[in-house]
């Protein structure tokens, strides 16, 4: 799994004491290859400087084109569209279960995620609105994606965050979210200890907490899964215990790493299915 994917700081001493006590467990299976349809590009963006990267996945026996729900993702802190698609395997997760637990058929589409957490920031920087006004139109508009279908939306880390954050703050536009190990904190102190640039002031932490607005969540299909090694940890399950109803997932042996996402992949995919489907 590229680093890109990954938001948290991976320290050696943390890293060779998992491995020594095995606090990941075993890595997820890598699924088998499909022939799902891979496409990359780039646009501009009023919200973000410089180009953003994209990718787009159509499943096996679909076109690109096609009218199809679709699974926005969102990658970790420094995460490109590309690495969020070919390190995670989603696509083929996504194959493997058409064919063995037939979920309905649903393409992906990945978009770069930078550093400044999925929201408006005082630079100028405003990755959700990248997200919601410019990316999702330009799915519909260029190849039928989400055009008349439903759209959900998945992340790890930052990237879980994010998708999260999108589900609550545009519950009308999203049917969906699944969460890899949010990268979250309860207080503006906590993020200011542990990143100190996720966030930019106490105010800005507080319009965009989760904690704060998880009665939005409640509204909607939610699944969070995260590592008992996760550094976030303990952050994810008490957002869990929070919402009620209890969002799915699980909470099992893991890290803050691919390997361990990939234990929990076919679920999400399965999660993913299933909402996408339901709300058609």
């Amino acid at each position: 799994m590229a680093g890109g994917l990954i938001a948290e700081r991976e320290l050696p001493l943390r890293r060779w004491y998992d491995d020594f006590t095995h606090a990941c467990g075993d890595p997820g299976p890598i699924p088998p290859r499909s022939a799902s349809t891979l496409t990359y590009g780039t646009f501009t963006s009023a919200h973000v400087e410089g180009d953003v990267g994209y990718g787009v996945a159509v499943p096996p026996n679909h076109e690109l084109g096609e009218r199809l729900p679709v699974v926005c993702m969102l990658p970790g802190r420094g995460g490109t569209a590309r690495e969020s698609l070919d390190d995670s395997y989603m696509s083929d997760f996504v194959a493997q279960g058409m064919t063995e637990r037939g979920i309905e058929p649903f393409a992906l589409a990945s978009v770069d995620g930078g550093t400044s957490y999925w929201h408006e920031r005082a630079d100028g920087e405003d990755r959700m609105a990248m997200l919601v006004d410019e990316f999702v139109p330009m799915l519909a508009d260029r190849w039928n994606l989400g055009a008349d279908r439903p759209l959900a939306v998945l992340g790890w880390s930052m990237g879980a965050y994010g998708a999260l954050l999108s589900a609550q703050q545009h519950a009308g536009l999203f049917v969906a979210a699944a969460a890899a190990s949010p990268a979250i904190w309860r207080s503006y102190e906590e993020m200011d200890d542990a990143v100190d640039d996720a966030f930019d002031s106490p105010e800005d932490f507080s319009a965009n907490d989760l904690f704060a607005h998880h009665d939005v969540l409640e509204l909607l299909p939610v699944r969070i899964d995260c590592g008992t090694a996760d550094p976030f940890y303990a952050n994810d399950r008490a957002l869990v215990e929070a919402m009620q109803p209890h969002p799915t997932g699980e909470f099992f042996k893991g890290c803050h790493n691919g390997d361990s996402w990939r234990v929990v992949a076919p679920g999400q995919v399965d999660f993913l299915g299933a909402a996408l489907a339901g709300a058609r």
